[in-house]
């Protein structure tokens, strides 16, 4: 009887050495994950701006062919709109002062 109670708790010793030898590397590859979560968390949100920002430059540039036939005129149209949000800039900057 004795000896069965010795090997019952070696087997159970052996046991919690396992599972604790599991829980290690779990905690290490849950760690691994999140880090890995982190990474594809700030991608996905770099991929989202550059998204926005390519929507935004097909939408102005939709808006340009719109504002002209040619690409002489669409030209002058694009100088003289980035002349105009220039001096919108300065105003801006004149008001803040």
């Amino acid at each position: 009887m004795a000896q069965s109670l010795l090997s019952i708790l070696e087997q159970l010793q052996g046991n919690i050495e396992t599972l604790k030898e599991e829980i290690g590397r779990l905690r290490q590859k849950n760690r691994e994950l999140e880090e890995e979560n982190a990474e594809l968390r700030e991608k996905t949100a770099e991929a989202e701006a550059s998204r926005e920002k390519a929507l935004l430059d097909a939408e102005y540039m939709a808006v340009s062919h719109k504002l002209a036939d040619s690409p002489d005129t669409l030209a002058d149209t694009r100088r003289l709109i980035a002349g105009l949000i220039r001096n919108i800039d300065r105003c801006i900057a004149m008001l803040k002062e």
